[in-house]
């Protein structure tokens, strides 16, 4: 007896939805029941191409629960980011289960809502959309350094940079951003460098600013120095690390992406240049780093180990649909009070920059329990 999917709604059949729309197909548990658009010209000719009957399209999450044919398990959210906030709250009161497309929302007190919210519904899961943790180029830095955190010992700093030539502007609503890449592709990198180190962002200092040549509206280039530390540690600077971040979407050339997790016995170094993705590590064998070895190491899809080699967007899906089987108890792990933490670090580089110093990022969620 085949086992009965979830069924998933998608509110904004925008790009990206594309995306989501594929991994469901993809994915044992889940398939794709109706879509949500305030567009009803486009929601007249999309039911075919979304494969989803015409009754099944709606221009309101209400309308999808009071008329639908389904009972649905799952909300992608799609839309712009100024809608993330009221719609996430509104489908968590509807009884949906969230995944939120990032970034969280536009404001600290929008995010922190959201968090209130997911947290009155314990039985609901959330998740932000930070699948790029997921890669698995990302993965498999991580996992060589939990299979090798003997001879790696503790994490001492971390460089990220990501510069990718987009052209012009970009396109759609998100040309409207005024951080613009800060906005639309950090946060990514931001989850990135909390997922890899475990520790939360304690404190930043940021610019973002717009190249003299450049044709984008909204800024294109964001660079930070954040330090990160365990809870316990947040009022401690002495027990605080270090990491670099430089984010550009003016690159002019290929993409370039690079990741170096240093750590005191050695170091592992992603390396993405074009279409070409290579993963190094090196463990020191004496204190001082003057003899070494280095090898390459496979990229695997085994995201968190899981067998079906999910990554991306399905290994998010992989989670939300064990955390519903769990009733809640077992939320993605980028749920809505975890993924708080990184939106947090896009707001405080915005306070950084307009302000002309660091900021501390757990005031944010300063009496939520999170």
């Amino acid at each position: 007896m085949s086992k009965q999917k979830k069924k998933a709604l998608i509110v904004g059949i925008g790009g990206h939805a594309h995306v989501w729309k594929k991994a469901l197909a993809l994915h044992d548990d889940w398939e794709l029941s109706a879509i949500i658009d305030t567009n009803t010209e486009k929601l007249e000719h999309s039911a075919s191409t979304w494969g989803v009957k015409e009754s099944e399209t709606y221009t309101t999450m209400e309308e999808a629960i009071q008329f639908g044919k389904n009972s649905y398990n799952l909300v992608i959210i799609e839309t712009p980011t100024f809608s993330h906030h009221v719609l996430a709250m509104e489908a968590m009161e509807l009884g949906l289960n969230v995944i939120c497309e990032k970034n969280m929302a536009c404001t600290i007190d929008q995010g922190r809502q959201m968090v209130k919210t997911a947290l009155k519904y314990p039985t609901l899961c959330t998740a932000l959309g930070t699948q790029t943790r997921y890669f698995p180029q990302n993965w498999t830095i991580k996992k060589y350094f939990l299979e090798n955190r003997e001879q790696l010992g503790e994490i001492t700093s971390l460089n990220l940079t990501y510069l990718y030539n987009w052209g012009k502007t970009r396109q759609g609503w998100r040309r409207w951003l005024r951080d613009l890449f800060l906005e639309d592709m950090a946060p990514h990198h931001l989850d990135l460098i909390r997922y890899l180190t475990d520790m939360d962002v304690v404190q930043v200092s940021g610019v973002n600013f717009t190249p003299s040549f450049s044709y984008f509206k909204g800024s294109s280039t964001t660079f930070a120095i954040i330090a990160l530390s365990t809870p316990e540690n947040y009022n401690d600077p002495d027990k605080w690390i270090y990491a670099t971040y430089r984010g550009d979407w003016q690159k002019k050339g290929e993409l370039f992406h690079k990741v170096d997790l240093n750590c005191v016995g050695g170091e592992i170094n992603l390396l993405e240049k074009g279409k070409k993705k290579t993963v190094d590590a090196t463990i020191f064998e004496d204190p001082e780093g003057f003899k070494y070895n280095s090898e390459n190491v496979p990229i695997t899809s085994d995201i968190e180990y899981n067998s079906k080699d999910y990554v991306a967007e399905l290994y998010l899906l992989e989670e939300m649909s064990k955390g519903i089987d769990s009733k809640g108890v077992n939320q993605p792990r980028t749920n809505f009070c975890d993924s708080f933490k990184s939106f947090a670090v896009t707001r405080g580089i915005v306070e950084s920059f307009e302000t002309k110093k660091a900021v501390f990022i757990p005031k944010y969620w300063k009496n939520l329990p999170i």
